[in-house]
């Protein structure tokens, strides 16, 4: 009984030690989504307001895959918002 209780403890540490390699704030992987995410929001905000609004909601979608909380995104998805309500139909 031990040996299978300590058994499923390895299993599950296992995965859980995985699952927190994969979200901690400080590896490689999320910086680069965060880098990504951030060039992907500037990028958008730069063809909002030269009126480049198909190619700004591309780049917004972009952002929004890599950082979707990231506070550059959340910038561009309000103007963006916002540029739509003032758009004509």
């Amino acid at each position: 009984m031990l040996k299978r209780n300590l058994k499923s403890l390895g299993w599950v540490l296992g995965i859980t030690l995985s699952i927190g390699a994969c979200a901690t704030p400080f590896s490689p992987e999320h910086t680069q989504r965060s880098l990504a995410a951030d060039i992907y929001a500037q990028l958008a905000l730069g063809y909002i307001k030269s009126g480049h609004l198909e190619l700004a909601h591309q780049r917004l979608l972009m952002a929004l895959e890599f950082g979707p909380n990231r506070p550059l995104t959340l910038k561009a998805t309000q103007r963006w918002q916002k540029q739509q309500t003032l758009q004509p139909q």
